[in-house]
């Protein structure tokens, strides 16, 4: 069964209708539509919009986005504007702080308009079409999602400014460059390098002078950390009446925080992560090219993703998102389908400063002083009186902290910070390309995430391109903080077209998984990321892909599942000449010789053999990595110790 919903334009009043789940079809009237608009809502939940224009369309995208996920978008909304302490209190201050801090202050028409040519109107209209819906349900707070009441609070209006907030973004690698920097000022650039791998190439790890130890040992990035991290809810947050009428099991209220492993050796972390390939028509069954993308984000109750079918006068595209952003990131139109997966993209460093011990407002910059650009803000708490903070600019960018002892600050230089850095939503011009040029150019404004976007489409061409705004760094890698004093600068972007891609390659296939794909004989390595996932999935994808045979979209199902292990067989075969003297443990050595590599869940030998390359794993950390190492290491992934 499928619903239907109309919506038509009202100058005014608001009229509501009973709710949609109650019959088949409803007409609603809501005020800012030019003309009416139907919603079909499919038996998989997924609204398809058809529109008479553009406005309308957007319009109606938000409305309906906001209706499905309410509690999602005020959650966004107090996230982008650094109003989390007001709802939950004192203890999300640094967060707002650090939101703020990062807060986008450029061009705001020309940083809409980046998106798409008329991204100003579009992201507008979207959100009218939200705080449309946050009218209606404040009107009637009875219907208001569950969320609100047990918060004791209610929706409020959004801006295009909300829409276009970093902080959720898959930014950068800021937080493992400190790390890095940390190991090298206690074990030195080329131990580092032994213990872990960067490449292709062979980047300098070298700290430059007055980066020590000292330098980057306090909590620089608390701000940054902040702004990036989740909002974790306590039991405390729900209003009385809710609350469950036991006290807290002792460390509750702590386990809804997080927190650190206490594992002795770093997991490999960097071996997971999305994939995804296009295959030519003449690999395919149907002989139509195929598109398969599993861009894995971690699950969440309301999804990350949201489903939608856009159609009006130049649109006609269905594919995934993110409920609060207008158009399709991931999905297809009458011409073509693309998907994405990460190409790390390094657009972050950390930036160290002498400051001006007669005033820490100064620091130095080539041959004098530079004042910091300084703006005074006022965040409302929970239970407690405003707060006023001064947040703190150089020219590289926003300052995280200052050691006013040792006369330092450090400021986090982020090309996300610039015009276009919103995540995905340049996927608005993707979302009308008609052919794989068109598609290309689109591509051109995708500046964050880092991505490998491929396409397929109808006439038979398939492609890959990345993305991602990207610094070109002439005399330094960005792996380590260095001196803000001038001496390391970048020099400019290049022109995302620059960056790797192909179409129509001789295999008839093409792969990703996070993986290192940058050709050897690239000419701009200055501005490309040295540190990828293992290859192991880009490995399987690709040996099933060149298998000779032909491809049918089931087939293309079963290896989004696929369980085969290539660690498994590449190290399952040293077993074989393994003496072992004890019988019980000689025969779990037998069963993982006969096992099938497949990591199936059914599968005895498969938890043998996890448990198996665990310890292993931890085996050869202890023996590789002394203990003097570990402790300067910590938290820095090391990929490559085994």
């Amino acid at each position: 069964m499928r619903f239907c919903l109309l919506l038509c334009p009202i100058t005014t009043a608001l009229l509501i209708s009973a709710p949609l789940a109650a019959q088949d079809s409803t007409r609603l009237q809501v005020r800012g539509l030019e003309q009416p608009v139907e919603i079909l809502r499919d038996r998989w939940g997924i609204n398809h919009i058809y529109a008479a224009n553009e406005h309308d369309l957007f319009f109606a995208q938000g409305w309906a986005a906001a209706r499905d996920r309410l509690f999602q978008f005020e959650l966004w909304r107090r996230q982008a504007t650094g109003t989390v302490a007001e709802w939950l209190g004192p203890r999300e201050l640094q967060r707002d702080i650090g939101t703020r801090l990062f807060r986008f202050r450029g061009d705001l028409t020309a940083e809409l308009n980046h998106y798409h040519p008329r991204g100003a109107a579009i992201i507008t209209a979207f959100t009218d079409g939200v705080n449309a819906y946050i009218d209606q349900a404040n009107a009637s707070p009875e219907t208001l999602p569950i969320e609100f009441r047990l918060l004791g609070t209610r929706p409020q209006r959004w801006t295009p400014e909300v829409v276009i907030s970093r902080h959720q973004g898959l930014l950068g690698n800021i937080g493992q460059e400190l790390r890095t920097g940390r190991a090298v000022a206690s074990l030195g650039a080329d131990r580092v390098k032994a213990l872990d791998a960067f490449g292709p190439g062979d980047p300098d790890l070298t700290l430059a002078a007055g980066i020590d130890s000292a330098a980057l040992a306090d909590d620089i990035l608390a701000l940054y950390d902040a702004f990036r991290a989740p909002v974790r809810f306590r039991p405390a947050d729900v209003i009385a009446s809710a609350r469950a009428r036991r006290p807290a099991s002792p460390g509750e209220n702590n386990a809804s925080l997080g927190g650190a492993s206490g594992a002795t050796w770093t997991h490999d972390a960097l071996d997971i992560g999305s994939n995804n390939w296009v295959v030519s028509g003449r690999l395919a069954e149907s002989r139509y090219p195929i598109m398969a993308n599993d861009p894995h984000r971690a699950q969440s109750a309301p999804s990350l993703r949201y489903w939608v079918h856009l159609n009006a006068p130049g649109w006609n595209v269905i594919g995934g998102g993110e409920p609060v952003l207008p158009g399709v990131s991931i999905g297809h139109n009458e011409y073509g389908a693309w998907g994405l997966t990460i190409f790390a993209t390094d657009g972050e460093d950390l930036m160290v400063y002498a400051t001006d011990p007669a005033d820490p407002d100064r620091y130095r910059y080539r041959d004098g002083w530079e004042r910091m650009r300084v703006i005074v803000d006022t965040i409302p708490v929970k239970g407690s009186e405003p707060v006023v903070v001064t947040h703190r600019y150089t020219r590289h960018g926003p300052v995280v902290s200052a050691d006013t002892v040792h006369h330092r600050a450090f400021a986090v230089r982020a090309a996300w910070m610039e015009i276009g850095g919103a995540p995905y939503l340049a996927s608005l011009r993707m979302d009308q390309a008609t052919s794989w040029e068109e598609f290309r150019e689109a591509c051109r404004y995708s500046h964050i995430p880092g991505e490998n976007m491929v396409w397929a489409d109808r006439t038979g061409t398939i492609g890959w391109q990345a993305v991602g705004i990207a610094p070109r760094r002439r005399n330094f890698s960005g792996l380590v903080p260095v001196p803000g004093d001038g001496r390391f600068e970048w020099d400019g972007y290049l022109d995302i077209l620059e960056k790797p891609h192909l179409v129509n390659p001789d295999e008839g296939f093409f792969a990703s998984a996070n993986n290192d794909l940058i050709p050897r004989d690239y000419p701009h390595m200055d501005a490309v990321g040295f540190t990828w996932s293992d290859p192991y999935r880009w490995a399987r994808v690709s040996e099933v892909l060149a298998s000779g045979r032909r491809h049918s979209v089931a087939d293309m199902m079963r290896l989004q599942q696929d369980e085969l292990s290539i660690p498994a067989r590449q190290l399952v075969p040293l077993l074989r000449g393994v003496r072992v003297p004890d019988a019980r443990t000689d025969s779990l050595r037998q069963r993982l010789l006969r096992w099938n590599l497949v990591l199936s869940r059914e599968s005895v030998d498969a938890g043998i053999y996890a448990e198996w390359e665990s310890q292993l794993r931890g085996m050869v950390y202890e023996r590789m990595v002394l203990p003097r190492e570990r402790a300067a290491i910590r938290s820095v992934p090391m990929r490559r110790i085994v």
